[in-house]
């Protein structure tokens, strides 16, 4: 379980916050949407959620572990065994293979996993291997971010506004493949705009003057 308390995150030395008292707690296997206008704070929630960043007051913890007491090192390390994160661009290497993209995260990842041919049979890439990132279209790109951010069978996938660059139709099977894995245990929380694709999960959050409100 992963639980934010009063949390406050200030750019300006506590002149202002972007993020007020915010509470939320993430139960294990839950499939969550948080929407919110441009500029409410999505990106900084997220940053904070995958440990990316620190609040300025408050603590995030998981199963009653205080991650704010943990080192930069430490938290990596956690990040990498837990958390996996679908940024809006991808961040793909464009120069490298599918393969070799997917990989990426592993080679921090001292228990080596066997999970390469089933993440990637699950997503539909396992025929685009060799094939280079620059070369494939936005939806593949999206499944190989997928992947990528699944390898190190992490038990929570935040995904930033992960149809930002899709159409209708992948942010449809884009869904698919996020439900499937919730329903394999996986938490699944989305930070979007697109207020159909936040309709399509189980609980929705609002971000709003710093604060979350559930609207379902």
């Amino acid at each position: 379980m992963y639980k934010l308390n009063n949390i406050y995150k200030s750019y300006d030395n506590e002149k202002t916050f972007v993020l007020n008292n915010l509470l939320l707690e993430v139960n294990n296997g839950d499939l969550l949407a948080i929407t919110g206008k441009s500029g409410s704070g999505k990106s900084t929630l997220l940053n904070i959620l995958s440990t990316i960043d620190k609040p300025t007051r408050g603590y995030y913890t998981f199963n009653n572990i205080n991650l704010d007491n943990m080192t930069n090192d430490q938290l990596a390390s956690f990040r990498n065994s837990h958390i996996g994160v679908v940024f809006q661009e991808y961040n793909l290497f464009s120069e490298f293979t599918v393969q070799e993209n997917i990989l990426l995260p592993t080679v921090f990842n001292k228990n080596k996993n066997n999970y390469f041919d089933e993440i990637t049979k699950l997503l539909g890439i396992d025929f685009l291997l060799d094939k280079k990132a620059k070369l494939l279209s936005g939806g593949e790109q999206q499944r190989v971010a997928v992947a990528r951010a699944m390898i190190n069978n992490p038990d929570m996938i935040l995904a930033d506004e992960p149809t930002g660059n899709l159409d209708k139709d992948n942010a449809e099977q884009l869904f698919k493949m996020l439900k499937n894995l919730n329903e394999r245990g996986v938490t699944v929380i989305a930070v979007t705009h697109n207020l159909n694709f936040a309709e399509k999960f189980k609980n929705i959050y609002e971000l709003k003057d710093g604060q979350l409100f559930k609207q379902k």
